[in-house]
């Protein structure tokens, strides 16, 4: 039951009296000493509102409970002439009976405890945390003892449990079965919880940090409030966020948060959130969908992933480190989160535009309501700003407004545009490769085409070379100007090239050298054309210690043997 139906259940069963013991239980953190508190304040009955209230927790022995128990009574009593007085005679007379045959009960504690059965006589009593008494003190013991007042001093009692918490089961089903009249449990919905968090911990921004305590599905009220603390620690010194920025680290500062505080049942953890959008995330979502039998670890991740797409979190930087570096040391510095607000700031008007993608796939697909021509205005809206979109996604845009009607004019429009303003903009390479198999419109594939025919036109034998050294592998460019690469050219490469480059390209062709026959088929006669360029200059009277330094450098690579023997032409 929800916090509302449960408190008006609550007040219906103390208002019989009959009831003598009633059972709250619920969740850790949910609310139920907080719905407690409000039953007292509200109600009209002088037993509830002057009930008595003690938590079990730590507690080792009856006489501790008791104790407690006395003074929380004693201010009520003290209020009540007639109560207090009659506590005094009788405690008065117990103890003059006890004095004579002990003079240790002279000692106040036994004489607060001997005005226990005055004070609890037909009082309401609250024991709360039960699950977390000390192991010392038996349950049989409670159950005694609120046996004895039920029966001997008509008290009623309130037993306050954390279900989840319970190390052994079989002391609630010795509670329920023994002692309890009725039992109310307790469901606090997100939504309540929050509102209790709130109250205690007023949120900087609350409706997005209720949107992703909902989303996670948190409704312990401790937690809720030590999430809000962690928001409005990392991010209650930057002034005026835009939607689109709270959009960016509201949603994971909450994830981690709840993370760090254990809120989310069987939750990720921080590597898992850290991996996303990552090579490594995907790779493993992929090959997980590879298997036929999917175990449980796979459901775990698959579960995560849904949560982490609802949160609309698809990738992490600098920003999900230092919050959890935040809620692993308790040190935080705001100069380094002002500086990542400020540098999502410039990017915001990219940030902008992805989001109203995003949400006009939304409406697209889910919003039924909106007719095709409405659909189709606001496609136009994103034209302007249509050079923030990735060509993937650009790609699926035009396809789903193709669509509409009239708009492949529309679509068109976008892609030229894109097309325009991509090519303002200085392209060395481009790398289109997608792991993830997407599509890519043909005219978007054919500019890419432009720029890597350029940038393999331009690539040097120096260019390629420090590539495969820095790299330790090579892609089409490196191939291409390899192959490409004459006798002459590795001449003059040689020659010509500062000193820290000849040192990096005379170990690295060295190296190949040594196995040419694994580099033939990607660099096709690179290594012969290179051992006849080194022929030529070491044999070359006029390279001075040049031709010195290519015979040492063969020595070294037990080579030597390849410059013997006649030069070639410089120029196959």
């Amino acid at each position: 039951m929800t916090l509302k139906i449960t408190k008006e259940n609550l007040i219906q069963l103390l208002a019989d009296q009959d009831n003598k013991v009633i059972a709250l239980s619920g969740k850790w953190g949910t609310g139920k000493s907080h719905l407690w508190r409000e039953v007292k304040a509200d109600s009209t009955d002088d037993a509830v509102k002057g009930a008595l209230y003690v938590s079990l927790f730590g507690l080792s022995h009856m006489n501790q409970i008791k104790l407690k128990l006395v003074q929380s009574a004693l201010p009520s009593a003290e209020k009540n002439n007639a109560m207090w007085e009659k506590l005094r005679i009788g405690a008065e007379a117990a103890r003059k009976m006890l004095n004579s045959l002990h003079k240790g009960f002279s000692a106040l504690d036994e004489l607060a405890l001997l005005a226990v059965p005055t004070l609890l006589k037909d009082r309401v009593i609250v024991l709360d945390d039960i699950e977390r008494k000390h192991e010392k003190l038996s349950i049989e013991e409670v159950l005694g003892f609120i046996d004895e007042f039920t029966q001997q001093y008509g008290a009623r009692f309130v037993l306050i449990l954390n279900s989840d918490q319970l190390d052994n089961r079989k002391v609630w089903d010795v509670l329920r079965e023994k002692v309890v009249d009725q039992e109310l449990r307790l469901s606090t919905s997100t939504e309540e919880a929050f509102a209790i968090a709130c109250g205690l911990t007023p949120p900087e921004y609350g409706d997005r940090i209720r949107d992703a305590i909902q989303r996670c599905d948190i409704t312990n009220i401790r937690i809720i409030r030590k999430v809000i603390k962690a928001v409005n620690r990392v991010l209650g010194n930057q002034a005026d966020l835009s939607d689109v920025l709270l959009t960016r680290v509201v949603p994971s500062t909450v994830l981690l948060s709840a993370i760090h505080y254990k809120g989310i049942e069987d939750g990720p953890d921080f590597d898992f959130v850290l991996a996303q959008g990552t090579p490594n995330d995907w790779s493993k979502y992929l090959n997980q969908h590879e298997d036929k039998d999917v175990d449980k670890e796979s459901q775990r991740k698959s579960k995560w992933k849904l949560l982490l797409n609802d949160l609309d979190i698809h990738s992490c930087d600098e920003y999900e480190v230092l919050v959890i570096e935040f809620l692993q040391s308790g040190m935080f510095d705001p100069t380094k989160v002002k500086a990542i607000i400020g540098r999502y700031a410039t990017e915001e008007e990219a940030m902008t535009v992805r989001d109203n993608l995003k949400k006009f796939f939304q409406r697209l697909i889910w919003n039924h309501r909106l007719t095709e021509a409405e659909l189709l205005e606001e496609a136009k809206s994103i034209i302007p700003r249509i050079n923030f979109i990735d060509a993937y996604s650009l790609t699926a845009l035009c396809e789903s407004v193709e669509e509409l009607p009239g708009g492949d004019v529309v679509a068109k429009t976008m892609l030229e545009r894109w097309i325009a303003e991509f090519r303002k903009k200085k392209h060395e390479d481009f790398d289109d490769d997608d792991m993830f198999g997407r599509k890519l419109h043909p005219a978007i594939k054919a500019e890419f085409q432009l720029v890597k025919n350029h940038a393999q036109a331009t690539e040097t034998l120096l260019d390629a070379c420090v590539f495969i050294a820095k790299n330790s592998g090579w892609n089409t460019r490196q191939e291409l100007a390899m192959k490409a690469a004459t006798v002459a050219d590795f001449q003059s490469t040689i020659r010509d090239i500062d000193i820290d480059d000849l040192r990096i390209f005379m170990r690295r062709m060295l190296e190949m050298t040594m196995q040419p026959g694994g580099y033939r088929q990607h660099f096709g006669q690179a290594t012969d054309r290179f051992v006849e360029a080194c022929k030529n200059l070491a044999q070359d009277p006029n390279t001075g210690r040049l031709g010195k330094l290519i015979k040492t450098l063969f020595a070294d690579s037990k080579q030597s043997h390849l410059l013997d023997g006649p030069v070639a032409s410089a120029v196959v």
